[in-house]
């Protein structure tokens, strides 16, 4: 007859008690641990922001002295000039997808006046995208930053809601939906 008591089941999952755990990993108490309240959110974004304005200065100091790649050249008309945010937009990836924001049909217009001042219209794959705050501000700079944009504006809008069948073909044989 076997002694079952003192030997564990496999799918025994009790935790462990504190004997069991070394010192150095038992939690500790008493120790202030940060938190960070909705309305605080918004120090993260600015955080971000912030950081990508600092990297674009310290870019813009060394291109001047390495010659740097980006044209400067104004665009001849509203065309050229679309066509330059579309490469820009195209360099700006979905964090959870590897497919850029365009070819996922997540632009849903780039409109430009008279002023070269720019319009973008676009929307996430989800309300509840990790991204939702951040990605609109990453649009903004990245079309502020083409060469001939006096001023960039981003509308994030819910309606159309986006689905599958704006991706472009290049966007579904990535994924391998093709």
């Amino acid at each position: 007859m076997m002694d079952t008591e003192n030997k564990r089941d496999i799918l025994d999952v009790a935790s462990p008690s504190g004997a069991d755990i070394p010192a150095e990993n038992q939690p500790t108490t008493g120790v202030a641990r940060p938190t960070v309240s909705p309305q605080e959110g918004g120090y993260f974004l600015n955080k971000f922001l912030e950081q990508d304005r600092n990297e674009e200065t310290a870019e813009a100091e060394a291109g001047a002295d390495a010659g740097a790649a980006k044209d400067d050249t104004p665009p001849a008309d509203k065309d050229e000039l679309q066509g330059r945010i579309v490469e820009a937009l195209r360099e700006i990836y979905d964090p959870e997808i590897p497919v850029n924001i365009y070819e996922m049909g997540l632009i849903y217009g780039v409109d430009i006046d008279d002023n070269w001042h720019v319009r973008i219209t676009m929307t996430l794959t989800t309300p509840h995208c990790p991204v939702a705050e951040s990605m609109p501000g990453e649009v903004e700079l990245k079309v502020k930053g083409v060469s001939g944009v006096k001023s960039a504006e981003v509308a994030l809008v819910w309606e159309p809601a986006w689905d599958m069948s704006q991706m472009s073909d290049e966007a579904r044989l990535e994924l391998g939906l093709l």
